[in-house]
């Protein structure tokens, strides 16, 4: 019975995470609008990084855990490479696959560059600069200095943010009523995504296959709930994708990987060091390999094409294959 109420508890807070995003995100973009907060502001910060809040509050709740239990968020890292590693396969694929998805030359010259540029640091924080394998707090106030490089770099480029104009403007005492349920909604959302998940991956992956707790629960972040955190990207990019709209799918991609790798696991590795088993440290250079394959896809053709979204998907899928065969010791 407690696996089943578990396994309910996984759902409902993806979904609290998912909706409770969506209203953040729709109120605070409605007060800052009235504020007369610059639009460009709005777009990079409240609408480019608003699908990524579920990862920012399922990852910031397993280190405020794993702070008080005295160990490392496991959860947390394999969380953050998982849902980089579906945004660029899963997401992008999928969207490709419904239209064509063109890519400007600004975005291979700028973002693309940053993004692999960030992906490296974290890969050599988290293996070459630590021998047990952890992004410490003092890396972590690194990548948070990347993050506000990223912010002024985009800032000063005078980027222009799509669909922002279209806001919706609230009704100030209800933009915080909602606002304030969207924070309790993500929050709630986090934590039951994190208790149920860390259940799960004990219960299930220790205790019946003998896993160990480490790489259970990077399995579990990197496979559940990385999808689970990554369903409001897949659901805008595709929308997007097959409205035509191909800046907001790659560019939602492309920016909500940034924020994860500088801005989310630097503030939580600040919380709690972030744990990387030897799975997850093969999964950092797996991560970057994807990356860089998309970058060259997107370089030489402009574009990422529909037969590209289906290699980009068969990637996915036989990631996930290797993590469950690697999970069980297979391979």
């Amino acid at each position: 019975m407690t696996l089943f109420l578990n396994i309910i508890g996984l759902l409902i807070g993806f979904v609290f995470l998912i909706k409770g995003a969506d209203l953040f995100v729709d109120s605070s973009s409605s007060i800052a609008k009235k504020l007369k907060v610059p639009t460009l502001i709005i777009g990079l910060t409240l609408v480019s990084f608003g699908t990524s809040l579920p990862e920012l509050a399922v990852s910031f709740t397993a280190s405020l855990a794993a702070k008080a239990a005295g160990t490392t968020a496991d959860i947390a890292m394999g969380n953050i490479i998982g849902s980089n590693i579906a945004n660029l396969t899963l997401i992008l694929g999928a969207s490709a696959i419904l239209m064509p998805v063109a890519i400007k030359r600004s975005l291979v010259k700028r973002e693309f560059p940053f993004l692999i540029l960030v992906t490296v640091l974290i890969a050599l924080f988290g293996i070459l600069f630590q021998q047990n394998l952890v992004i410490s707090q003092w890396e972590a106030v690194i990548l948070l200095i990347f993050f506000v490089i990223y912010m002024y770099m985009m800032i000063k480029s005078d980027k222009e943010i799509i669909a922002v104009e279209e806001i919706q403007i609230i009704n100030t005492k209800k933009a915080i009523i909602l606002l304030i349920i969207g924070i309790a909604g993500v929050t709630l959302g986090g934590m039951l995504v994190t208790n149920s998940a860390e259940y799960l991956s004990i219960k299930i992956l220790t205790e019946s296959f003998g896993v160990s707790i480490s790489n259970a629960q990077s399995f579990i972040g990197l496979s559940v709930v990385a999808l689970g955190t990554s369903l409001p990207e897949l659901v805008t990019s595709m929308v997007a994708a097959k409205k035509g709209e191909s800046d907001i799918a790659i560019g939602n991609v492309i920016g909500s990987n940034v924020f994860n790798t500088i801005f989310i696991v630097g503030l939580a590795g600040i919380v709690s060091p972030l744990g990387i088993s030897s799975g997850v440290a093969i999964d950092l250079f797996i991560a970057l390999g994807i990356t860089l394959v998309v970058f060259i896809i997107s370089f030489v053709k402009n574009k990422i094409s529909k037969l590209s979204g289906v290699l980009l998907l068969v990637i996915y899928f036989s990631y996930i294959t290797y993590i469950v065969l690697r999970t069980f010791g297979i391979l």
